[in-house]
């Protein structure tokens, strides 16, 4: 009975490593894993399979000692095959940046991919001249943030779209309950956010995150489709190696022809990685193009299947209709949606 309860013990425990030899393979970063704790684990199962041979104990407790020790051990051959797969990332982040930084005018300063903005120079306290780097205020904050954030939860991640939503409102207005997380960055272009994906998405070890840049991007009239493409298809390398997470492409949210082109473009390189596009083509005709906006992306966000009441409500409050503001400056609407009074100035 208690050879009985003991290999009940190391099957139990045993099933976990198979699971995360396939999550470590899945991977391909040794990021998340760590050589000294599996070799601690190796040691302990090898103390117990000496234990059984000192003991002239050769029966199917053994077995399961020994199985669990090959599935163990699979993890040190995973975990030096994602050390290259590291470095063969970082040697393309290398020769990226190398590549991006000859494409540079040379009167364009940036340094580790991040660009200097038009106020770049401040004077610091001590009275002389500080570069200020745009992000650096964002990232001041997020950094503090993640302290206090869950794994796996739901990041947005882009430029001023994303950056433009208010999440508390809309997550308590939509009874959202999964963390969700905005990690975005006003006015930063797709060349200018590698340096900021740690912070941003890495420390967060989120579930899913829904990427949507372009929106700044777009404004350069001669804006170089292929090379932002490429730039994308990089961004969503990095992050696919260095996360677990599913990825979502939000598609740019503008009705100018160069967003056309590019969203057509995203919309086949989701296929191509594996990510999931999610089409918001109406997104500027509806009434609130804020709230139609959330709708899409908040069907994704959930844990559970849309539902029957999911599907419903989509679409609802984007179109729900605010009635006109009386004259006593107070307002009223159907249930479920507050809207700022307008005070007009007589």
């Amino acid at each position: 009975m208690a050879e009985l309860l003991e290999s009940t013990m190391l099957i139990c425990f045993g099933l976990s490593w198979p699971m995360n030899l396939t999550k470590n393979i899945k991977a391909k970063s040794a990021q998340n894993m760590s050589l000294q704790f599996i070799l601690l684990i190796i040691t302990g199962y090898i103390a117990g399979i000496s234990a059984k041979l000192y003991n002239h104990r050769f029966n199917y407790v053994l077995v399961v000692y020994l199985l669990n020790l090959v599935v163990v051990s699979a993890n040190v051959v995973v975990y030096f095959i994602n050390r290259r797969y590291d470095r063969q990332a970082q040697e393309a982040n290398a020769a990226l940046k190398s590549q991006l930084t000859g494409n540079k005018n040379s009167a364009a300063v940036h340094t580790d991919s991040t660009h200097i903005t038009e106020e770049a120079v401040h004077t610091s306290a001590t009275g002389k001249p500080s570069i200020h780097y745009q992000g650096d205020d964002e990232m001041e904050t997020y950094r503090e943030l993640n302290s206090i954030t869950e794994a796996g939860g739901v990041v947005l991640f882009g430029s001023n779209t994303f950056a433009a939503l208010p999440l508390g409102e809309l997550t308590q207005a939509f009874r959202i309950t999964e963390p969700i997380y905005n990690r975005s960055i006003k006015d930063i272009r797709i060349e200018h956010i590698e340096s900021y994906l740690k912070v941003c998405l890495y420390d967060l070890n989120p579930r899913k995150i829904f990427v949507n840049m372009g929106d700044v991007d777009i404004l350069d009239e001669n804006v170089d489709i292929d090379s932002f493409i490429s730039k994308y298809e990089w961004l969503l390398y990095m992050i696919h190696t260095k996360t677990q997470a599913s990825i979502y492409i939000v598609p740019i949210v503008s009705d100018s022809p160069a967003a056309y082109k590019i969203n057509e473009r995203l919309r086949a390189l989701a296929a191509q990685t594996g990510c999931k596009y999610i089409d918001v083509s109406g997104v500027l005709e509806a009434k609130r193009p804020t709230l139609r906006l959330f709708e899409l992306l908040k069907v994704h966000m959930r844990n559970h299947p849309i539902n029957f009441a999911d599907a419903m409500e989509v679409g609802n409050l984007s179109n729900r209709k605010v009635e006109n503001v009386p004259h006593d400056g107070q307002y009223s609407a159907e249930p479920g949606l507050k809207r700022k009074a307008a005070y007009a100035k007589h």
